[in-house]
């Protein structure tokens, strides 16, 4: 399959999982809310509603990169540049953006999720090769303690900034609810990937931590 056809396949899937966003969400519009689930309280909101979103989430550890690498583990490269989405959903001053040159990774706080098949979300573009891909992992702890790394997504990008697919974090399949009361931490790192030299960005990174509600 060329490059052309493989984006154009993408588009297609994006469209359509979209349309089903759209379809099966029946809660009415809000700016923000809390929850009091097996995680603590966090502020929820819907910056995906604009693209037929209509679930809430939550921000991810200075998922907006407003607070510079603060609560970020960076390496090879992978620095906080000026200039923010293009949608600034998150607030209209937001200045800040994540850079992912070849080499570099980046990899979130941890962020507390529930047991119900949760998503994250995100802004992207790749001003870089159309080879390169943006590769998406979950990081947590299994049952006995030890590091994982799932990956959950390998996406191609375009040059201008766009929200990703909601992405399910399959971490939840490998938890029993009663070791863990419905509840586990997981990171997210964001390595580039593909062929060629990337130019990979992302900003507002978002956690959806309990799908459907």
């Amino acid at each position: 399959m060329t490059v052309c056809g493989f984006l154009r396949r993408f588009a297609v899937l994006s469209l359509a999982m979209l349309a089903l966003a759209g379809a099966s969400a029946s809660q009415p519009a809000s700016a923000s809310t809390s929850a009091s689930t097996g995680c603590p309280d966090r502020v929820l909101e819907r910056p995906f509603l604009p693209w037929l979103d209509l679930a809430y989430y939550t921000l991810a550890p200075n998922g907006g990169l407003e607070a510079g690498s603060g609560a970020w583990f960076l390496s090879g490269g992978a620095s906080v540049v000026r200039g923010n989405e293009t949608f600034s959903v998150r607030a209209p001053g937001d200045e800040f953006s994540l850079s992912l040159p070849s080499g570099s990774s980046a990899t979130t706080g941890t962020t507390c999720v529930e047991l119900l098949d949760p998503t994250v979300r995100l802004f992207a573009l790749n001003s870089g090769s159309a080879l390169s891909l943006l590769k998406v992992e979950v990081l947590y702890a299994d049952a006995s303690g030890t590091p994982r790394a799932l990956p959950i997504a390998l996406m191609p990008g375009g040059t201008q900034w766009q929200p990703t697919l909601p992405m399910p974090v399959l971490a939840n399949l490998l938890y029993p609810p009663l070791v863990t009361a419905g509840k586990v931490d997981v990171a997210f790192r964001f390595t580039p990937a593909g062929l060629g030299k990337s130019g990979w960005r992302i900003d507002d990174v978002y956690v959806d931590p309990f799908k459907g509600t």
